[in-house]
């Protein structure tokens, strides 16, 4: 079997199909099989490293009311829209990512980062059929024997492997939830384009554009038969939650000062901030 890259989206719903750049955080991911990866070991989590320079993370709506509390959540993107946590505003800078790797205690770690380093990949896009893919770049991948081990002496998927596959299945039924919310936000009209600006202590300003939030008043405008429908898909709870999280903006802006000036002139929830 090639070695698969998974598609770059960011929602997560099955990655793979037609290839092309790979997503946040994946350098080399590669279909598990046993001929190939037998001897192939996982190191013991070791952090975030890996997301130290991410400002936002794709997240779904099943996330949305934990991550409410700490991050604010926007929907990333100019046409294709997907929601993610705003983790910081400079770029290259994750604000909750500390030097040693380890993420804020207390602050909530989206699934998006927690499966990493495995991943889903459809290899024929015509079937619903999806494999486990490892990020062989990832500096947990060993051979040594204190690491996790992929199969069995028989070949046969390890529990750590099965548990490995059922997070990312879990991941990617998610991710199709997430999809099926955002769009029915976007039909009924709430979803609006916005750009911002904040202003740090020092004269320091961060521009952040492409993104879109909940339009509050049009959300207040719907009739009774859209208020349903966004109630019946899961949407309303979504949208509050989203309204919630702005009230983050301020804090994030603390943070921010906190980590001291910087020369990156500009950051922000950009589709390309999402992607790395």
């Amino acid at each position: 079997m090639n070695d698969a890259e998974a598609e770059d989206t960011p929602e997560g719903a099955a990655e793979g199909g037609p290839r092309g750049p790979a997503p946040l955080f994946y350098s080399r991911p590669e279909v598990i099989e046993a001929a190939r990866h037998g001897s192939v070991r996982l190191a013991p989590h070791d952090g975030y490293g890996f997301a130290a320079e991410a400002t936002a993370i794709p997240l779904n709506v099943a996330e949305f009311a934990k991550a409410a509390v700490t991050y604010p959540i926007v929907f990333a993107g100019r046409e294709a829209l997907s929601p993610v946590v705003v983790t910081g505003l400079r770029r290259g800078q994750n604000l909750f990512v500390g030097p040693d790797g380890a993420w804020e205690p207390l602050a909530y770690v989206p699934a998006y980062a927690r499966r990493h380093p495995f991943i889903l990949t459809r290899p024929d896009p015509k079937r619903e059929q999806v494999m486990l893919c490892l990020d062989m770049a990832s500096p947990r991948v060993t051979e040594a024997k204190e690491g996790r081990a992929l199969f069995d002496q028989a070949g046969a998927p390890s529990e750590f492997a099965r548990n490995a596959l059922d997070f990312c299945l879990t991941f990617q039924r998610q991710a199709m939830a997430t999809e099926a919310v955002t769009g029915a936000l976007r039909e009924a009209g709430v979803l609006q384009a916005q750009r911002g600006e904040i202003a740090l202590e020092g004269g320091e300003s961060l521009r952040l554009t492409d993104f879109h939030v909940i339009d509050e008043a049009a959300l207040t405008a719907l009739s009774d038969e859209a208020w349903l429908t966004l109630r019946r898909t899961g949407a309303a709870a979504a949208a509050y939650c989203q309204l919630v999280s702005m009230n983050n903006w301020q804090a994030l802006s603390r943070r921010v000062e906190a980590r001291g000036p910087a020369g990156a002139d500009d950051a922000g929830p950009r589709r390309s901030a999402a992607e790395g």
